[in-house]
This record gives C-alpha cells, structure tokens and sequence, in this order.
C-alpha cells in the first residue's frame, strides 16, 4: 500500500496526498458543547462549505487534579475527532499544554500552583513533569487517528501564541519534541499574532500569523 502524503506546507499553498489542497477552516470546542449536540454542529459547518474543523484540548478538564484523567463523556477527544471524520471532515488538532481559548489559565491546571517555585510555559522541571505525564495519556489517544494512519488529523499545532510570552529558549523545541516522540508525525504548526512571530516557531514548522482575523502560512 502505498504511503499516504499528509498535509505539506509549499511556497504558495498546501498539498494533501500530493494535491493542492485549500484549507476551509473553522473551530469548534468539543468542550464548549455539549455530546448530544457535536453531530448537529459539524453538520452545520459542512453545510456552511468547511472542510476542516480545528479545536483545542484543555488540559484543565482533562486532568482536573494531578493522575486524575477523564477522557469520558463530553470529554470523549476520540470520538469527537472520529465524528468529524464520519462526516467530512479533517481536524486541525490544538493539544497545548496552553490553549488560551479565553480559558481559565488558558487551560492549564490550577494545581500547577502548588508548586511554589512554579514556572508555566518553561523548561522548568516540575512543569514538564506534569506535561510530560498528560502528553503521555493524550497522544496515544490520537497518534492513532492521524492522517498516515488513516485518520482526520492533518496538522498539530505547538502551543500556542508562544511569541507573546516567550521566557525560555528550550520550551518549544521542548513542546515540539515530547509530540513528535509520542508519536505526532503529521504537519506541526505555531501560531502567533504578528509582533509574535520572531519567538513564537519552531524549526522545520510553518508559522501562522493571526492578523485580524485571518491566517497567513510564513514560509
């Protein structure tokens, strides 16, 4: 069988498969919606002409006390993502650790800050600690629903909007490596708004700068 070629970044556009491929984006928060109503939803962006769906994963409700995991319910990422693909759709998957999304503490887990020495978004041990242990239960729940692997997925992206907080020169090559050896093999993106952009990529990844409310690929 031959190797399916996942979403690539060229000079002027995107390929899927080889093709040119136009990304008709929009997000939508399994969290922020109750199960009973996630079909109705993507049915409605399908109906509005998108092709892909992005959402972010809040570790906040993911891990809601340290080693307390629930992937259940309203929670269920898997199902969410396989729902889209029932229906159409590719996902553009947005793991963190930080979200922001207008989330409390941008989705990170308030009892990081027991910690009294804790420093968020760094290399600081404790914090990749704790990272490392929910990247450990979150990956091997979609590395296998990748596009190589015949899933939705075509892009993950690092963190997100790093540039504008940027403390530590290791922390997204940091971020970058811990997907990529639990197994993330397709596309990774940053995303930044402008003023952003010189700290907020990663090497051998696409940058989006936000600018209003579009995206742009900086090659």
């Amino acid at each position: 069988m031959a190797e399916r070629q996942g979403l690539r970044a060229e000079s002027c556009h995107f390929t899927l498969q080889g093709a040119p491929f136009r990304i008709l984006g929009g997000s939508i928060h399994y969290f922020r919606v109750p199960r009973a109503y996630w079909r109705d939803r993507l049915l409605k962006m399908r109906a509005c002409g998108i092709n892909t769906l992005s959402t972010y994963v809040p570790w906040n409700l993911h891990e809601p006390e340290k080693g307390l995991f629930n992937f259940k319910d309203h929670l269920d990422l898997e199902a969410f993502i396989c729902l889209a693909e029932e229906l159409g759709l590719w996902v553009i998957l947005r793991p963190g650790p930080y979200i922001c999304a207008e989330w409390d503490l941008g989705g990170l887990p308030s009892w990081l800050l027991r910690d009294k020495d804790m420093k968020l978004r760094t290399t600081y041990s404790g914090f990749i600690s704790a990272v490392n242990s929910y990247f450990d239960k979150l990956m091997r729940r979609v590395a296998r629903l990748q596009f190589s692997n015949g899933g939705p997925i075509i892009a993950v992206q690092v963190e997100n909007e790093y540039g504008s907080y940027f403390k530590d020169d290791s922390y997204m090559k940091y971020i970058k490596e811990a997907l990529m050896s639990r197994g993330i093999t397709e596309l990774l993106l940053t995303s930044d708004n402008r003023e952003g952009l010189r700290c907020g990529g990663v090497d051998g990844g696409p940058i989006i700068a936000s600018l209003t409310s579009a995206l742009y690929i900086i090659t």
